[in-house]
Parts: structure tokens; sequence; C-alpha cells
């Protein structure tokens, strides 16, 4: 897609206003600075659950939200979080402009939009939880307990245990979704290859597909437990990524499933960041 064509809407968008393509790449840029993070953490919990490691930093939080916790404690902390929640809070600028934009309307490019709501509505929560931490060194609550609180509040509704064994059904779906895109290796849609030689591409490819698999496997164990609390009528059930991870860790093959996952996450990471400067204003 070229984006300066007459006859596409999101390409005169783009040309028109320059500044929301470069405020985007830079929303990548932290994206990909919060997947590496995360994805260490969870190597660092697969590492000791497999003996490989004695590392205290198994009881962080192996989660997007652990990896901004992890960035508090840095030097210049407090700088860094304000810089990210930035990037954070523009990157889901990104996802509601790229929903909003002008482009397929059939089942496939709805739930494209849907999607990028939803991806929106997460990090403009990772990016409030950044602007807290960077105000206060005290952590919020993991994310394990959000979720799972949520989900007490939501099955507590007539409804609600429906809503959540939906949730957890589509979740599932996404994950699925994101497996297949790795399995393609279909990953440089929302990209412009132009400039990067022919190594670069089948590298960025490996990279992306990885990441796309890593992020597919986390989403279906979120999306598991979410459905196990609805039909066991147990919001106890219900966790978040690092909660999921932990759990999967009481089977033997746990510990590798929870380092394919971090390695998928550091690899998606990677991916974000050296291709950021690549990316384009991309419609459903």
């Amino acid at each position: 897609m070229t984006l300066t064509h007459s006859h596409n809407p999101t390409g005169r968008i783009a040309a028109a206003h320059p500044e929301i393509v470069k405020l985007g790449r830079a929303g990548w840029f932290a994206k990909g600075i919060v997947y590496v993070l995360a994805g260490v953490l969870a190597l660092t919990v697969a590492a000791r659950s497999l003996g490989w490691s004695s590392s205290t930093g198994a009881s962080k939080e192996a989660s997007p939200t652990g990896a901004i916790k992890e960035v508090a404690h840095a030097a210049g902390g407090p700088f860094i979080l304000v810089a990210l929640a930035f990037g954070l809070f523009v990157y889901a600028a990104w996802r509601v402009v790229t929903a909003l934009l002008p482009g397929s309307t059939n089942t496939k490019g709805m739930a494209m939009r849907v999607g990028y709501f939803v991806s929106a509505a997460l990090y403009t929560t990772f990016g409030i939880t950044a602007l807290a931490l960077a105000r206060s060194k005290t952590a919020p609550a993991d994310g394990n307990q959000k979720v799972t609180d949520l989900t007490a509040r939501i099955m507590g509704n007539s409804a609600g245990r429906w809503f959540i064994g939906l949730a957890g059904v589509v979740l599932i779906g996404a994950a699925l979704y994101r497996a297949g895109k790795g399995l393609r290796s279909d990953v440089t849609e929302e990209m412009t290859l132009g400039g990067m030689s022919a190594e670069r591409v089948r590298w960025t490819r490996r990279l992306g597909a990885i990441g796309e698999l890593g992020r597919g496997v986390a989403m279906g164990l979120i999306g598991f437990f979410l459905v196990r609390a609805a039909v066991t009528f147990n919001a106890g059930e219900a966790t978040g990524l690092d909660g999921a991870l932990r759990r999967v860790l009481l089977y033997s093959w746990g510990g590798f499933v929870v380092a394919g996952v971090g390695v998928g996450f550091v690899a998606y990471g990677v991916f974000c960041l050296l291709t950021f400067t690549h990316r384009r204003l991309e419609a459903p």
C-alpha cells in the first residue's frame, strides 16, 4: 500500500498529518521496550523452574505490568516511566486512529477494528500504571489480582458468568489468530519494507513470527483460565499473564512453555524496536 496515492484516503490522511505517523512510531518503540522486559522476566521464571537459575527475579511479575514495575527501579526510573507512559499513550492513540480509518467493513475488518480498540484500552492501562509508578514508588496491585477482582465483580451480576466465558473464548480466538499469523510469517502488513535488504526482511519476518507465536500462547492461557472461571463459577480461576504462566509451571512441561512465551515476547519486542521507523498508518 502506497500512502501517497490519491485514491487512498488513508494515504491522504498520513500525508496531510505526518506527525501522526511519527508519534505512532514512537509508540511502537515504547511497546517494544515493554515486551523485551516482560520476556526477560518470563525467561527468568522459566529458568528458575527448570533449575537453570537461582535468581530471585523469578518472584517478580512476568507480564507487561511487571516489566513496567521493573523500570521504576532503574536509574532515572521516574523520567523513563514518564517517557514510556507517553509512548504507550501514543501507541493507544495510534490504534484508535487506525480503527477509525476508512477501510474494510466486512466481518474481518470489523473484528480487526474491535481488536484495535481493545488494544488501545490495554496499552492505556499500561500507560496509567507507568505514570502511577513515576509519581510514587508504591507498586499498584499486580495484574493477577486485578483480573481476579474484576472477574469477581462481573460474575456477581446475573449475566456476568456468560460474559466472562465469552471474553475467554474471544481471547482464545485472538490467540489462534496471532498464532496463525506467526505460522504464516504474516507480520509486515503495517510496515514499509523499502530500504531493507533481503536479509533484513527475512530476519524481520522471523522475529515477528516467533513473537506472534509467543503472544498467541500467552493470550490462549489467559483465555483458558477465564473460560475455566466461568465454567466452575469461581473467579479465583481467572488470572493475569503472570498467574497463568506460574500455573502452567505446575506441570512437568510447563517450564518449556513459559520459556517459549519469554522467547516470543523478547523476539516481538526486538521486532518492534527494529521496525518502528518503518511503521505506516494502515486501515483494517
